[in-house]
């Protein structure tokens, strides 16, 4: 490192950039209001203002220095500078003030670069009041009061327009450097999240994958299994025995319907429930041995819900439609089922289930399990159960919630 090019410990690249260019501007403004100080022809007042800018300008170098911070430079810089050249615009009436114009434009460009826009636009406002206070009250008293140059004050003014014109480029060639490296790290980190997403997309398709695989093969194993049990069905002369064997296997298809519909589900973690519903509602249907025909009606306002509800929710449906076909329907022409599900408030929904039949009230001594697994289901979805009696039909209103939304 150089004394030109100072070491800075930031990482940050518009950090380096804003303290590079408030040294190397500090370094430059104190040497030219240096010479400026030592030239100056007119009056003791014009002269102190001169020799407080550079040194303003020292201090800040100095400062620079020791901190190693640039932003409060950029705001004593601006300020400071705002208030000398305002001054100098105003009082100074025997010189030509197209210099001080040039210095306005150079700090403003000079704040909006190191401390960006709220600072700028003050900067801005605060030396356009000034300008427009010189062209109202002043630029008459100036054109009538400037004292001609001679070969050496033109020589002067034509430096000082120089160089305070090549610090206004010089300010906006730094301001072009770190757009353009801002640009180039923002393209570099765009490609970086672009791969980064990708490498994820990949992983997750294999994810997707691997538990689709997962799950078809639990059906499989369900459907074996339930395979297994029909054909100990088969075998079995008692019909109490293959009422419950029945009962077991429509509960392990509910299950097992749970995983077909996931394998076949884009989205894993969700199921569609009126889908779902109907179609395990349907095959129970196909399973119960019955002389009468059943008309089943799914309706739901709910699209999806979790794995958490979905389960002990298949399971309360595999319940209640098996007991409706077993136990309701005596007969009737016509029998019919209608499932209507409706969202409530805080994640919580409105099942109501209902048939045209009666059901039977178990005998005594007779199996009530499917009534107490119903409440058992109930209580797993925080829910509670209100039957509805009627001479003409069976009617439940469950209220659960869906768990996986909490």
């Amino acid at each position: 490192m150089s004394f030109w090019t100072p070491h800075i410990d930031s990482s940050d690249f518009r950090e380096q950039g804003r303290f590079l260019l408030a040294w190397r501007l500090s370094l430059i403004t104190s040497l030219i209001v240096a010479l400026l100080t030592i030239n100056f022809r007119f009056s003791s007042l014009h002269l102190m203002t001169y020799f407080i800018s550079f040194l303003l300008t020292v201090l800040c170098v100095a400062a620079l220095h020791y901190t190693k911070k640039s932003k409060f430079i950029f705001i004593f810089s601006s300020i400071t500078g705002t208030i000398i050249v305002s001054f100098n615009l105003i009082t100074l009436n025997e010189l030509y003030q197209v210099g001080n114009i040039l210095w306005k434009v150079y700090i403003i460009t000079f704040t909006f670069f190191g401390l960006g826009q709220k600072w700028g636009i003050s900067i801005l406002l605060l030396n356009l009041a000034s300008l427009i206070y010189y062209a109202l009250f002043q630029v008459n008293t100036n054109l009538d009061s400037i004292i001609p140059l001679d070969e050496f004050g033109r020589i002067s003014l034509s430096v000082e327009l120089t160089v305070v014109t090549l610090l206004i480029a010089y300010v906006i060639y730094q301001f072009s450097i770190i757009n353009n490296l801002s640009y180039n790290k923002l393209l570099s980190a765009n490609d970086e999240l672009l791969k980064q997403n990708q490498t994820i997309e990949s992983q997750n398709e294999e994810k997707t994958t691997l538990v689709k695989e997962i799950h078809h093969r639990v059906k499989n194993n369900l459907q074996i299994i339930i395979s297994l049990l029909r054909l100990q069905k088969s075998e079995i002369k008692s019909k109490e025995a293959e009422n419950h064997l029945s009962q077991a296997i429509n509960r392990i298809m509910a299950m097992s319907l749970i995983h077909t519909k996931l394998y076949q589900e884009d989205e894993l973690a969700k199921v569609n429930l009126e889908s779902y519903l109907q179609e395990l509602s349907d095959d129970i249907k196909s399973l119960t041995e019955t002389g009468f025909k059943t008309t089943i009606s799914v309706s739901s306002d709910i699209d999806q819900v979790g794995l958490k509800t979905i389960v002990p929710l298949g399971l309360l449906i595999n319940e209640l439609v098996s007991n409706s076909i077993q136990h309701a329907f005596k007969n009737n022409s016509v029998n019919r089922i209608n499932t209507t599900i409706t969202h409530l408030q805080n994640n919580f929904f409105k099942l109501k289930y209902s048939d045209n039949g009666r059901w039977k009230e178990p005998t005594e001594g007779g199996s009530t399990f499917g009534l107490e697994l119903i409440e058992i289901l109930t209580e797993q979805l925080d829910g509670k159960i209100e039957q509805k009696p009627s001479s003409e039909n069976t009617t439940y209103e469950f209220t659960l919630k869906n768990i996986e939304m909490t």
